[in-house]
């Protein structure tokens, strides 16, 4: 599970670069798995440098001994072993492959024990009338209504309503909600509301973001302690953008993103969101789901870290259109960023992008209900243990000249902003919110900014930026205050656009 920052319910993802680096991918658990015969579940780790954009796939041939395979986690597989009926042993194999890279885990399970043997009764029908262990009885078929040992039921059919081992089930065909036996945990959805993309991803299929939830948000905001299922999907282009609907069909979980129509996408904005009572989001990935549109009966069928869901909306609904613009920043005039009374951290990554330079980060407002949100990614030199420290003045980057989706990595330069997926950006960006709510946001594109260290135990950040509109607006800071260090965040957050 991973701490979100929420716009209008949009999570923060983690996402990872990498330059041009010879790619290691090697298994870090057992090759060989002893499985018991009752099965269970089991898990393979590995260890991949230099990972792009590829999947690590994991597949095998035989699919009722090895029931469910879940590889979206980085660095582990998680596999199910059905039980061994047979009275033999069986085995099979999970490759894990990336790129021309790959590798075999065997699977071993014992055989089926079978049935202990009962011992044979020479003489079962007949009991022995001499026998005091063996009395005879006069008419076995009925109970001795004078012997406490065997009361008579006077209606065995029914339960006794007075008896705590034997409740009487007002409602036997109801799942139980506290039944261990009986996880699934159902929700009426009250609120359908997402966007719009035309065929950004993929010509000629519509892009549909949408969020189910029961009255997880009021007037715009967040309702604190409330849950969240937001799916990503490819389906038919809409037909008619003035009343725009899900097209009716059954979609299922694309793990892999094969980018095909009736899919559910895995790019990290399908997920569960829980925000707590503080305001704060949780985000977790789905394992499975499905989703069977039929007008405007919505029902989500979804695993989350083995908990099954099933939402269902019925009601009226619209989505918005809104066509991916090439340009992020949404100013309309120069931006003066406003940090009064805001606190900021610092994030040491070491060789986060992989590019040979030590990677800072600096975070202001995370998780503010009402101002601005700051983050500068910036680059210092070649100690990637951060030893030279993180003051200096960072210019922008820009982007290489061969592959205009990448920056052009260089020391004392800053990452500017830029849309990852058509819907996320990473790198320097600044966001201002009104009760919960993005109001602007642009990229730091252009310019630079400098920070000193004041030797009082506080820091000055200067910024003079452009974003990327054209004509470009300036984006402007001078502060001074105190810097929360934080060594080694790990994954970064990938920052959905308020589109």
């Amino acid at each position: 599970m991973k701490k979100i920052f929420i716009v209008a319910v949009i999570a923060l993802m983690s996402l990872t670069f990498a330059c041009n680096r010879k790619t290691v991918f090697e298994l870090t658990s057992d090759s060989v798995i002893n499985v018991p015969y009752v099965g269970g579940n089991y898990t393979i780790t590995y260890n991949l440098e230099s990972k792009v954009d590829d999947v690590v796939n994991a597949i095998t041939d035989d699919k009722n001994m090895i029931t469910s395979i879940d590889n979206q986690t980085d660095g582990f597989v998680y596999i199910t072993v059905s039980e061994n009926l047979a009275t033999e042993t069986r085995e099979t194999s999970i490759m894990l492959s990336y790129g021309n890279l790959c590798f075999n885990v065997d699977v071993e399970q014992e055989a089926n024990p079978g049935e202990p043997e009962t011992p044979v009764d020479p003489d079962p029908e007949e009991p022995d009338p001499e026998d005091p262990e063996d009395p005879v009885d006069p008419d076995p078929e009925e109970p001795d209504p004078e012997d406490p040992e065997d009361p008579v039921d006077p209606d065995p059919e029914e339960p006794d309503p007075e008896d705590p081992e034997d409740p009487v089930d007002p409602d036997p065909e109801e799942p139980d909600p506290e039944d261990p036996e009986d996880p699934t945990i159902n929700i009426e959805a009250d609120i359908l509301m997402g966007n719009y993309y035309g065929d950004d991803l993929i010509g000629g299929l519509g892009h549909y973001w949408i969020i189910l939830s029961d009255g997880g948000i009021v007037n715009g905001n967040l309702v604190p302690n409330s849950e969240f299922f937001r799916l990503d999907l490819l389906g038919p282009m809409a037909t008619d953008e003035s009343d725009i609907k899900i097209p009716d069909g059954y979609y299922t979980f694309d793990a892999n993103n094969s980018f095909t129509e009736y899919t559910i996408l895995n790019l990290g904005s399908s997920d569960y969101c829980y925000v707590d009572n503080n305001n704060e989001a949780w985000s977790t990935t789905l394992t499975s789901a499905t989703l069977i549109v039929d007008g405007n009966i919505i029902t989500l069928n979804a695993t989350v870290n083995g908990q099954d869901y099933i939402v269902i909306y019925n009601d009226e609904y619209q989505l918005s259109y809104n066509p991916v613009s090439d340009i992020i920043s949404t100013l309309e005039s120069d931006y003066e960023i406003n940090l009064n009374n805001a606190t900021g951290t610092l994030y040491c990554y070491g060789d986060y992008w992989e590019c040979g330079y030590c990677n800072w980060g600096i975070e202001f407002n995370y998780g503010i209900e009402n101002g601005d949100f700051l983050v500068l990614d910036f680059l210092t030199d070649s100690k990637t243990d951060g030893s030279s420290g993180f003051e200096g003045t960072f210019v922008s980057s820009g982007f290489m000249e061969d592959d205009p989706t990448q920056p052009d990595w260089n020391a004392y330069t800053f990452i500017p902003g830029f849309r990852l997926d058509g819907s996320y950006m990473m790198g320097s960006i600044m966001q201002s919110y009104s009760n919960g709510v993005g109001v602007n946001e642009a990229p730091l594109f252009g310019g630079e900014f400098t920070i000193t260290n004041n030797n009082d135990g506080t820091y000055t950040i200067i910024i003079n930026a452009t974003d990327d509109a054209n004509p470009a607006h300036a984006i402007t800071l001078n502060w001074t205050g105190e810097l929360n260090r934080v060594q080694k965040k790990g994954l970064k957050n990938k920052i959905a656009i308020n589109k």
